[in-house]
C-alpha cells in the first residue's frame, strides 16, 4: 500500500501549534496500545475463533448475520473484497420490515446458522430481529433447533442478549469490552463472518501487524493535520473515492468510523464516499467545479489488462479506436489515472492510495491505517475518538415512543 499526497507543501499548508509534538506522542501511544489493533497479534485467540466458527458451520447451508453499525459494517467490508461473492451469507443491519420479512420467511431454519452480534446486548434493532425469528420458531415448534443453530457475540455481562444466549445454550463468543463496536473489525465480530465467507483471516491480521510493525505514523499525521492545521484551506468535507467494487462496503465502514468518532462539540469534518467510475458521471462535476472546500482521497488499484476483452471489430466499425484491442480493465485504469491527473492539473489537494490488489492483507492494512488516522484527527480536534454521546437521545426517544 503506497500513499502519496499531491499539490501539498506541508511546510506551507500545515500550521503546527506549540503542542504538536505532545499530540503526536499521544496519538502514537493510543494507537500502539489500542486493543482493537493489537488483537491482530493474538494468534491463539484467532485460531480459537477459527476452530469454533468451523465447528459452528457444520451441516449448515446458509448463514445470517444480525447486527447494526459496527456489528455489521466491518464484516461486510471484509467479505466485500471477494470477487466471487458468497451466496451463503446474508447481512441484516437495517430493519426495513418488508424486506426483512421477505427474506426470513424463505429460510429453512434447520440448515441456517444465525449469528447475532451486539456489544452491549441491548441494541433494539438486533433484539427485534432476534425476536421475530424466535416467534416464527415458536409457531413452527422448532425453537430448540433455532437456538442450537445460533451463535451470539456480545459482552459477557448481564444484558438481554447475553441472558437469552445463556438460558438457551447458544454458542457464545465474547465481544471484548475494551473494543468499541466501530473498531471491532479485527475481533471475532469481523472474523467470524469472514471465515464463513472463505477469507484467509490470518492474512487480514498479518496486514494489520505489518502496518503496526512499521511504526510509521507520518501519513496519518499528514492526513489528519490537513483538517485541523491547514493554513490556506478550510476543508469541511473529506471525500473518499474508491474504484474497486470490492471497496464499496469499506467506504460505508469508513463513514461510520470517521463520523461517529470525530463529529462532536461542533467540531469535525464530514466524510463522503464516492465510487469511481460511477460517480464520475454524477458527483465529479460538483467536486471539480463546485465549492473548493473538500479534501480528496482516491484509492486506486492495478486494472491493466484485466477483465474481459472488448470486441475490436465492433469498436472499429463505430470508430471507437481507443477501445480497440483493450480489456475492460484498461478502461478502468485509464479512468482512474485521468481523474487523478485532472485533480493535479486543477491544483486540487488530494492523496492517492495505491493498492496493487484488493486482498486480505491489503484490506487489513487499509482498515488499520484508517483507524489510526481517525484517532489522530480526533486527538488534534480534542474530541474523544471512542464515545458517541449525541446518538443516545434518539435511542431514548425510540424506546419512549414504543412505550
Amino acid at each position: 500500500m503506497k500513499i502519496d499526497f499531491t499539490n501539498i507543501n506541508f511546510e506551507d499548508e500545515v500550521q503546527h501549534d506549540l503542542n504538536i509534538n505532545d499530540l503526536n506522542f499521544k496519538i502514537k501511544n493510543v494507537c500502539n496500545n489500542l486493543p482493537a489493533l493489537n488483537i491482530a497479534k493474538n494468534s491463539e485467540l484467532l485460531n480459537l475463533t477459527i476452530e469454533k466458527t468451523e465447528s459452528f458451520t457444520q451441516h449448515k447451508k446458509k448463514f445470517l448475520v444480525f447486527g447494526t453499525g459496527g456489528s455489521n459494517l466491518g464484516a461486510r467490508a471484509l467479505v466485500n473484497i471477494l470477487v466471487d461473492q458468497p451466496d451463503n451469507i446474508l447481512f441484516f443491519d437495517n430493519i426495513d420490515p418488508l424486506f426483512f420479512q421477505s427474506q426470513i420467511l424463505k429460510l429453512d431454519f434447520a440448515t441456517t446458522g444465525f449469528i447475532v452480534i451486539s456489544k452491549s446486548g441491548t441494541t433494539p434493532e438486533t433484539l427485534s430481529q432476534l425476536g421475530t425469528i424466535v416467534n416464527i420458531a415458536n409457531e413452527k415448534n422448532i425453537l430448540n433447533t433455532l437456538y442450537n443453530n445460533m451463535m451470539v457475540i456480545t459482552e459477557f455481562k448481564d444484558s438481554p442478549l447475553f441472558n437469552i444466549a445463556k438460558k438457551n445454550n447458544c454458542l457464545l463468543l465474547e465481544h471484548q469490552d475494551d473494543i468499541g463496536g466501530r473498531y471491532s473489525v479485527f475481533s471475532n465480530v469481523g472474523m467470524v463472518p469472514a471465515i464463513i465467507a472463505g477469507l484467509n483471516v490470518k492474512k487480514i491480521h498479518e496486514g494489520v501487524v505489518k502496518l503496526l510493525n512499521k511504526n510509521d505514523f507520518n501519513n496519518a499525521f499528514k492526513f489528519a493535520q490537513m483538517f485541523k492545521y491547514s493554513v490556506s484551506n478550510n476543508f469541511s468535507s473529506s471525500v473518499l473515492m474508491t474504484y474497486s467494487d470490492g471497496l464499496n462496503y469499506f467506504g460505508k465502514w469508513y463513514l461510520q468510523l470517521w463520523a461517529e468518532s470525530i463529529g462532536k462539540q461542533n467540531r469535525g469534518v464530514t466524510a463522503l464516499h464516492a465510487t469511481g467510475t460511477t460517480d464520475q458521471h454524477s458527483q465529479l462535476q460538483l467536486y471539480l467545479d463546485g465549492p473548493k472546500d473538500k479534501f480528496f482521497t482516491i484509492i486506486k488499484s492495478n486494472y491493466k489488462n484485466k477483465g474481459l476483452l472488448i470486441d475490436s471489430q465492433l469498436m472499429k466499425d463505430e470508430s471507437i479506436d481507443y477501445l480497440v484491442n483493450k480489456k475492460m480493465g484498461d478502461l478502468m485504469h485509464a479512468e482512474q489515472d485521468a481523474t487523478i491527473d485532472t485533480f493535479k492539473l486543477n491544483g486540487f489537494k488530494f492523496r492517492e492510495i495505491f493498492i496493487e490488489s484488493i486482498d486480505e492483507e491489503n484490506i487489513g492494512m487499509l482498515m488499520a491505517n484508517s483507524i489510526i488516522e481517525t484517532i489522530a484527527a480526533c486527538i488534534y480536534f480534542d474530541v474523544d475518538p471512542f464515545d458517541q454521546p449525541a446518538v443516545e437521545q434518539g435511542k431514548v426517544l425510540t424506546k419512549k415512543y414504543l412505550s
